[in-house]
């Protein structure tokens, strides 16, 4: 099965983020490639590529878009975590270590929340209206809690990008210590995830330099033919796509394989 083949999975996740950028490049600079002359490769006014529009910036909505493809994935992994979960709990039942058992209950409803929040609670499903507390606190108005304050939004985003991009480094400190083996394996089930770690990081390092730097120089209504810095530092920070989405995109995949294999241990166990 494709589920159970971790190494054919992630290249075509790899391949996935490969057509992304590609995909992303081309659109987010469409403005700025419509200047760039196919003869010399010289950007220039007298240049009007045809090959770009130069009306176009931004990123795709088909791809990037609420309900579109990027967050389709997102649910599709975070539904078949849940799945996961679920049937390890149920294999765990009868451990006498109930902290344990609290924290893969813990782990079950974090990615509970971490769904039904991309999803609005079910309104991006059934389409219903928000009643008027998310109306007035919420900057979408729609029916969840990440829009409505950086404690529900950025909090979890922090901790999700820990959870994912260092479970490598801690599980490496922590089997140095004297802890059982369940804990360890909860932290990282199986080695293969550092692949995962490691692209989480790709996508949030350079972000998080230029951002706590302040290295970004804003954005300017002002139109340059020419590259200037602000889409250097995009370009470099990943944010000519839409960088939150499909951090969280990496998110989701990691813990759709996080717990595959903790419910492989489980079964092995069993």
């Amino acid at each position: 099965m494709l589920f159970s083949n971790f190494k054919i999975q992630f290249r075509i996740f790899i391949l996935l983020t490969i057509i992304l950028l590609i995909e992303g490049f081309f659109y987010h600079y469409s403005y700025k490639l419509t200047y760039l002359c196919p003869d010399n490769f010289i950007f220039s006014q007298e240049c009007n590529n045809p090959l770009f529009d130069g009306m176009r910036s931004g990123y795709n909505p088909i791809i990037w878009n609420e309900n579109r493809i990027i967050e389709t994935l997102q649910c599709i992994f975070l539904f078949l975590t849940i799945i996961y979960l679920i049937k390890i709990i149920h294999l765990n039942k009868k451990t006498k270590d109930k902290f344990f058992n609290l924290l893969l209950i813990l782990y079950l409803a974090s990615i509970l929340y971490f769904f039904f929040e991309e999803i609005s609670w079910g309104q991006h499903v059934f389409n219903w209206e928000s009643n008027s507390f998310f109306k007035k606190y919420n900057n979408q108005g729609e029916t969840n809690f990440h829009n409505i304050s950086n404690l529900f939004d950025q909090v979890p985003r922090t901790l999700l990008s820990l959870w994912c991009g260092l479970s490598i480094f801690v599980f490496k400190f922590m089997k140095n210590l004297n802890i059982k083996n369940d804990y360890l394996l909860l932290i990282l089930p199986n080695k293969n995830l550092k692949y995962i770690s490691y692209l989480t990081l790709v996508f949030i390092i350079p972000d998080f330099i230029i951002d706590k730097f302040g290295f970004h120089p804003g954005y300017s209504d002002i139109h340059t033919i020419n590259i200037n810095i602000t889409e250097i530092y995009d370009f470099f920070s990943f944010n000519f796509i839409r960088l939150s989405e499909f951090q969280e995109l990496i998110f989701a995949f990691y813990l759709f394989n996080h717990s595959y294999f903790m419910k492989q241990n489980k079964n092995i166990d069993a």
